[in-house]
């Protein structure tokens, strides 16, 4: 009937060139063309990572409220807390000059209500078991002129005054020979200004024996304090233990001789 199919297509494929290696060229044409197509998608995604990451920060960034440095400082300096009150020496300068002597002593010293008026500052201290060691009391006056610092036992008389570096004199007066109310205190007057001091430490009243009521300074420390310079400027210019405010004073054991009195 009709003659093969393969009979009828060989004159159709007479005279083509022999396929040889073009079908194995095909299949690496076609190979490096998916390796391409898996780098550029590699290149991509790795594209869109990098941006999404970029665009959190800057969102992080802007949206989220900032930090101020100084809290994480201030965490970090900031100490434990401590069951002894630290008073703040920056806030009360006149506290600046009284705490070193009293840790030297390993005592505590911290503001006693009503702690501070015009011209007076009242501290309480304490022993390092947290026992009462009685008060530190200051007032700052002015004193135009000479003053007659008086004698302890005599309050009419004038006091021969010992001298301090930078023009203070000052007249000590301890006496510690009531048990219920040991006092070492100081007067100390800069003549430059007439800024006069009175401080004072008592130890704590109702003592059973002398010892039990021993002031939480000496009267060494007292008098070193009293006649300090620092102390003297510790109070504002404008400050002064007299006038309508006066009541309010401290009542020393040796009162300060006020022109007016």
């Amino acid at each position: 009937m009709t003659m093969p199919l393969t009979r009828l297509l060989e004159h159709v494929l007479a005279g083509e060139p022999d396929l040889g290696d073009e079908i194995d060229a095909v299949f690496r044409d076609a190979d490096r063309i998916r390796r391409r197509r898996t780098r550029v998608l590699i290149a991509a995604g790795a594209g869109v990572v990098a941006t999404l990451a970029v665009t959190g920060l800057v969102l992080t960034t802007t949206l989220l409220p900032s930090r101020p440095a100084g809290d994480q400082v201030a965490r970090q300096a900031a100490p434990a807390g401590s069951a002894v009150p630290v008073p703040s020496n920056v806030a009360d300068p006149v506290l600046a000059v009284l705490a070193p002597a009293v840790d030297d002593r390993k005592m505590h010293i911290y503001p006693r209500p009503p702690e501070r008026g015009n011209g007076w500052r009242q501290y309480s201290v304490t022993d390092s078991a947290g026992r009462a060691r009685g008060t530190v009391e200051i007032a700052v006056y002015d004193v135009a002129g000479d003053m007659c610092f008086p004698v302890l036992a005599h309050p009419n008389k004038c006091a021969r005054t010992e001298w301090a570096p930078a023009g203070v004199e000052y007249v000590r007066y301890d006496d510690e020979h009531d048990p219920d109310w040991q006092v070492n205190q100081t007067i100390a007057r800069r003549i430059t200004d007439g800024r006069t001091l009175a401080v004072m430490a008592t130890g704590e009243r109702g003592a059973d024996k002398p010892a039990a009521g021993e002031p939480g300074l000496t009267g060494a420390q007292i008098e070193k304090i009293a006649t300090d310079q620092r102390l003297f400027d510790a109070f504002d210019p404008a400050e002064r233990c007299s006038g309508p405010s006066s009541g309010a004073c401290p009542a020393f054991r040796m009162p300060v001789p006020l022109p007016s009195s």
